[in-house]
């Protein structure tokens, strides 16, 4: 009896603290939300911006300065427009999954910067993850 209670309510503790999907890291999001060829670029991007780790399962980072927020260092000034045009309208600026979804958003439908596409939105980070 207790080994098949404690399973169960350690499932339903995953379920709940997983996103939609069963994503629980930065990597898993990345997945979900861009294309397999910017998984990578995504990743470095996160690493540059926040220290973010693949494995990481939510981001506490903030710019003390700027304000800009989580893995893809969102600025609060532009979070609630941005997260209601990416379907998170109402999201928290450190949600793991809105966070990614509003970078995927930024990278692939505001991408008009020759140079670096949808990348320019870290441009500031370029010369970390390989913006040339």
């Amino acid at each position: 009896g207790t080994y098949t209670g404690s399973m169960i309510t350690k499932v339903l503790l995953i379920t709940a603290l997983s996103g939609i999907g069963g994503c629980s890291t930065l990597n898993e999001y990345i997945q979900v939300f861009f294309a397999p060829e910017d998984h990578d670029l995504m990743e470095r991007i996160a690493w540059c911006e926040s220290s973010a780790d693949p494995d990481d399962e939510y981001s506490l980072a903030v710019n003390h300065k700027s304000g800009a927020t989580g893995w893809f260092q969102h600025l609060p000034k532009w979070w609630d427009e941005r997260s209601k045009k990416a379907g998170y309208e109402g999201a928290h600026i450190l949600n793991p999954e809105a966070n990614v979804a509003v970078a995927s958003y930024l990278y692939y439908h505001l991408d008009g910067n020759e140079r670096w596409g949808g990348a320019s939105h870290w441009y500031p980070s370029r010369r970390c993850w390989g913006g040339k």
